[in-house]
């Protein structure tokens, strides 16, 4: 491993090369006064998952500008300069960790599904809405190593794989680094002392009025979201709103719609099969646009494909915020006019609304609006999350591009 001491790689390339040669690298920053110590257990983990696997936890290479998604482009862009088949976990002072498993048996949508819930787990038996970086990348490896729920799996997936002590160990180790290590967009996101002006320019809008409206009616249907009672009370800024990499988002939206048709070339025929090979044929040709809202919507689809094979009627639901988020675990109030409505959205946008913050909305523009204040299929369906199921998302999304 790099040396506490060391100056670590401030490019993407020269952090490829340093991982090549050796698989972790922490960054004395963010180690949280436990750097050295926590090099040795992300290094001893690392050496028990069943592939090859890279971790960084480093400061942005100023090459980077993606905010709060620098550290899933960095694994994505890493995974790519090494070009070898693993787990790939970028964890940076200004970003959500990025997860990244590329080329193993293993589904990468549910691995991610199964961190989450594990990370979550840790993170409320330690009080703390975020993980600092090093408790953050060894749950997401005792995950691995617990042999995540997968596509070809009889489990369900939903519940911690973490036992109890391991839980209890590592939230004791999250509050003695919280007062060292607090990642950096935590605060960038934190609520401002005074109250925002709600005025009609200053409120959240879900899309135009109509589409608030319809909004409106179409989550009457929702349910089983557990109750979050929280207004959101902050406005973006043209800082704040960072666009996703629409080549990063296109290669894995292709990578995961070739594991969809693998996956349905083996599946047994029924409803299930159905469902995802509407969502394949929904997202080849979005897969082809130059819109990002198309190829956002693409990797959605596959996604929802790859979901219903394993869960069924269980419906997948993208987060409302920012469907790159993955899938929704709560639900967060937003208030139109004088109508309160709730919209499904990921543990870390739930957790920003009952902090009074920001959570990072998808936009199409550095500095544009959230892509649901816009008027597209995308924006009145929140991505799926407010439709009735997968074939009505394909339906509205086929309907859509017939009228263009």
């Amino acid at each position: 491993m790099i040396s506490a001491d060391v100056p670590y790689p401030d490019t993407v390339a020269a952090l490829a090369d340093a991982l090549r040669r050796d698989p972790v690298i922490v960054h004395e920053t963010l180690g949280g006064g436990d750097t050295d110590e926590g090099m040795d257990r992300i290094a001893r983990l690392v050496a028990r998952v069943p592939f090859r696997t890279y971790v960084a936890v480093v400061e942005t290479p100023p090459e980077v500008d993606a905010g709060m998604e620098s550290g899933r482009y960095l694994a994505t862009a890493l995974s790519r300069r090494i070009d070898e088949p693993g787990l790939y976990v970028v964890a940076t002072e200004q970003a959500v960790t990025g997860i990244r498993l590329v080329g193993t048996a293993w589904d990468e949508t549910h691995f991610e599904l199964q961190a989450t819930e594990d990370r979550e787990t840790v993170a409320d038996a330690a009080g703390v809405r975020i993980l600092s970086p090093t408790v953050d990348v060894e749950t997401i490896l005792r995950t691995a190593l617990a042999e995540p729920v997968g596509p070809d799996s009889n489990a369900l997936w939903g519940d911690s794989t973490l036992d109890g002590g391991l839980v209890d160990d590592l939230a004791a180790r999250e509050r003695e680094l919280t007062p060292y290590e607090t990642p950096a967009w935590s605060e960038e996101y934190a609520s401002p002392s005074s109250p925002v002006d709600w005025t009609a320019g200053k409120r959240w809008m879900v899309g135009s009025t109509v589409g608030g409206l319809l909004l409106a009616v179409l989550l009457q249907s929702l349910h089983g979201w557990p109750g979050w009672r929280r207004r959101p009370a902050l406005v973006h800024t043209a800082r704040e709103l960072v666009p996703p990499d629409v080549a990063e988002v296109r290669a894995e939206a292709d990578a995961g719609l070739t594991a969809l048709a693998e996956a349905l070339a083996t599946a047994p025929a029924g409803p299930r099969s159905d469902q995802a090979a509407l969502a394949r044929e929904a997202a080849e040709p979005l897969l082809r646009s130059t819109d990002l809202r198309d190829v956002v919507g693409a990797l959605v689809l596959v996604r929802a494909g790859r979901h219903v094979l394993v869960h069924g009627a269980r419906s997948y639901r993208a987060c409302y915020v920012n469907p790159l988020h993955g899938a929704a675990k709560r639900s967060a109030q937003w208030r139109f006019g004088d109508t309160e409505v709730e919209v499904p959205v990921c543990r870390a946008c739930g957790r920003a609304f009952a902090g009074g913050q920001a959570p990072a909305a998808l936009v199409v523009r550095r500095g544009g609006r959230p892509y649901y204040e816009e008027d597209t299929v995308w924006a009145r369906t929140g991505y799926g999350s407010l439709t009735a199921d997968l074939a009505d998302l394909t339906r509205q999304v086929a309907g859509e591009r017939r009228s263009r």
